[in-house]
């Protein structure tokens, strides 16, 4: 019967404990997941390039950076990194590339860490000869 007394859950220390770890793990997902979050407009933007009516290939390196810049308006995409649209042209097919990193300051001038940065590297590619593998990067 006395261990049954004894066992009364967390304490007041503990409680502390458990809110700031699950505080610092919501703060990483409120401050991460609107990046891929926003990267998956990117992937939605190539795959509509494939979808699209005209091949790929004849459509101009204006052209699809015009389509892509009114994606991104329309989907609200406002990084600076998706904008930099990379196009490849061969004989037999069309990459267009869209590589960049996008970087969120988790804890900027908190005691013992001056900045503490997460950086998230995304690599898009989407090769004209294979659509339905969309935003995969390509290998060389």
């Amino acid at each position: 019967m006395r261990t049954l007394k004894k066992q009364q859950g967390l304490g007041l220390l503990s409680w502390i404990l458990v809110l700031i770890i699950a505080g610092f793990f919501l703060l990483c997902a409120f401050k991460i997941v609107p990046l891929y979050a926003e990267n998956r407009y990117v992937v939605s933007g190539l795959q509509s390039l494939a979808d699209a009516g005209s091949p790929l290939e004849e459509m101009s390196d204006m052209e699809i950076k015009r389509k892509m810049a009114n994606f991104y308006m329309i989907n609200n995409v406002r990084s600076e990194g998706p904008k930099n649209i990379e196009i490849q042209r061969d004989a037999k097919k069309l990459i267009v590339k869209i590589d960049y990193e996008s970087r969120v300051t988790l804890f900027d001038n908190a005691p013992f860490i001056r900045t503490l940065d997460v950086v998230v590297v995304f690599k898009n590619h989407l090769d004209s000869s294979r659509p339905n593998q969309c935003c995969t990067p390509v290998s060389e």
